[in-house]
């Protein structure tokens, strides 16, 4: 295991120890973000949000960013009660204060899947 993959997975644990979660609740949660963050991005456009959720490299590029503010929440915390820092994880994580969009190879991977959609429409039709 390299030392970045080893690092990752230590934090994993460790916010999941401060914040009384299993791994699948951190990575169900992680998963409803992401999706919440196409949503937000998209306006709520639904096919928008569907062509990135089902575009590899988004997720990818979605768990980078989210490692690296697992790595601050680790940084920041302190021996607080579990509801403060369930609240400060939530708060890092909020999709409304983003202000950055996937790149380029992301949004072309997301349109070669939305061209490849309308292709088949159109032999169907």
């Amino acid at each position: 295991m390299n030392a970045q993959k080893f690092i990752t997975e230590a934090n994993i644990q460790k916010v999941c120890q401060l914040l009384g979660w299993d791994v699948e609740t951190y990575g169900n949660y992680q998963i409803e973000l992401g999706f919440k963050y196409l949503e937000y991005q998209a306006d709520n456009r639904k096919w928008d949000v569907a062509v990135m959720a089902r575009t590899p490299r988004f997720w990818e590029w979605w768990r980078n960013h989210w490692y690296a503010r697992d790595a601050e929440f680790i940084g920041t915390w302190n021996d607080w009660p579990i509801s403060w820092l369930r609240r400060k994880y939530n708060d890092l994580n909020a999709v409304e204060g983003f202000s950055f969009w996937p790149h380029k190879i992301i949004m072309e991977q997301s349109y070669a899947i939305m061209i490849e959609h309308v292709n088949k429409e159109a032999v169907k039709a």
